[in-house]
């Protein structure tokens, strides 16, 4: 069990617990550190950061950005702020809420044309304050009777280039970086084993500012930790870990629950301030 996890997810974005319950839930399991890390929103992190204050938890306001890769894959990011006040993140988090709100509707349209039409006004009800994204759309499938599980809207689908899925606005690596760290941020890359080809992924990114790397992700074995901690030394990035918890399917991890060690936490927290710090020294922009 680690005292901190960098990757979770709310009611924002494609989580089921709320801001102040994912919290609540992370200090219930001793976690004394944790980043809200929605897809493509920080709408969550003022309610996140004050159930921190009321739980006795530190809230690190974080965001998870996709980015096209060369090679046609597709890379999440994963950027943490002390404040996410920045005009320019905030203008482009809200353009991409647009793009999948519009997404949504295609992937509906998508399931209609497979005999499976769902309610645009009911699948916004079950995303509630959050874009709507695939989870939202799964959740509908099955309260249809459409399919069994989520796992399995996923699985026949909504999974990248399935039947119903659509594609989304994202940002080359270059940008992503970018916009992360001039607000003040560090960039992080999430679950490298997602990736087609990690070693020339990290090295691509490494390239154009990457700052770290999810070595302890999730339910990673001791093998792939080992196979990800060489190839964060390789490109001098910093290793760090997280559950990336949503409560969406029955064999995730809960918060904390990844092998994180506390040296690892530490240095991480120590760059995370000094780049932080640095940022704050810096005249503002608008």
């Amino acid at each position: 069990m680690a005292r901190a996890d960098f990757h979770a997810h709310s009611t924002q974005s494609d989580g089921v617990l709320s801001p102040r319950e994912l919290v609540a839930k992370a200090a219930a399991r001793d976690v004394a550190i944790l980043a809200l890390t929605d897809h493509d929103t920080t709408e969550g992190v003022a309610e996140a950061v004050a159930a921190g204050r009321e739980f006795g938890l530190r809230v690190i306001p974080g965001v998870e950005l996709s980015a096209d890769l060369a090679d046609g894959g597709d890379a999440h990011l994963l950027g943490y702020f002390r404040t996410v006040e920045s005009r320019r993140l905030q203008d482009y988090l809200a353009a991409l809420r647009r793009g999948r709100m519009q997404r949504g509707r295609i992937m509906l349209a998508k399931l209609d044309a497979l005999g499976m039409p769902l309610r645009w006004e009911r699948v916004q009800a079950i995303a509630g304050e959050a874009a709507v994204g695939r989870p939202h759309v799964a959740r509908a499938m099955v309260e249809r009777g459409y399919v069994a599980s989520l796992r399995e809207a996923f699985d026949k689908y909504l999974h990248t280039g399935g039947p119903a899925d659509a594609p989304r606005e994202k940002l080359s690596p270059k940008d992503a970086i970018e916009l992360v760290r001039e607000a003040g941020g560090v960039a992080v890359l999430a679950h490298p084993s997602f990736l087609l080809d990690a070693e020339a992924a990290v090295s691509q990114l490494a390239s154009v500012g990457l700052q770290g790397l999810e070595v302890f992700y999730k339910n990673y074995t001791e093998p792939e930790i080992a196979t990800f901690k060489a190839l964060a030394d390789a490109h001098g990035l910093l290793p760090l870990g997280g559950s990336d918890y949503h409560g969406i399917h029955d064999d995730e991890r809960e918060p904390g629950d990844i092998p994180l060690p506390d040296d690892v936490i530490d240095a991480f927290l120590a760059f995370a301030e000094s780049q932080w710090t640095a940022a704050a020294a810096k005249p503002s922009t608008p």
